[in-house]
This record gives structure tokens, sequence and C-alpha cells, in this order.
């Protein structure tokens, strides 16, 4: 099994490829605050939130089975762990 270490750097770099795939929402959202558009710019972010978390679900759905396994131990077995997983994986 993946040490907690080893399992967060598979979530950290599941969690950079999904945010580099919602890139361009991120940008939309920030191009509409600069603009002053500040309730657009908001609903615009949890659009690309949105987009992100499921970015992150798809690229963690076709991880090999040991490698979900470890991350769901330490997603239930260790606190921090488990908030940094839950705020990338989002709501469904």
């Amino acid at each position: 099994m993946l040490s907690r270490d080893e399992a967060y750097a598979v979530i950290c770099d599941l969690n950079e490829e999904a945010h580099a795939a919602a890139y361009e929402d991120w940008a939309i959202a920030d191009g509409l605050e600069e603009e002053g558009e500040f309730d657009e710019a908001e609903e615009a972010r949890e659009d690309a939130s949105y987009q992100q978390s499921i970015e992150f679900r798809e690229a963690f759905q076709v991880l090999d089975q040991e490698t979900q396994e470890a991350i769901l131990y330490w997603e239930k077995n260790d606190p921090d762990f488990a908030e940094e997983f839950n705020a990338w994986w989002g709501e469904e």
C-alpha cells in the first residue's frame, strides 16, 4: 500500500492536472473580476471549481485499483488528508 505521503503526492498531481484542464474557466472568472463583474466572476468561479472537481474525479477513476484503495484508506483514516481530498473531489 502507498504511504500517506505517496498517496498525497498522487492526489496533488491529480488536482494539478484537473486545474490545468479547467484553466480556461478559471481565467474567464479572473477576467470578469478584473472588469468589475463581481457577481458574474463568483458564478464563473463556482463553475470552474465544479469543472475542476469533475476532472479530478475522472482522473481518480482511471488510477489502478491499488492506488485508489490506498487513497481511500488515507481519506478514511487521516483527517488532514480527507480534508484535502474531499475539497478536490467536490460535490457530485
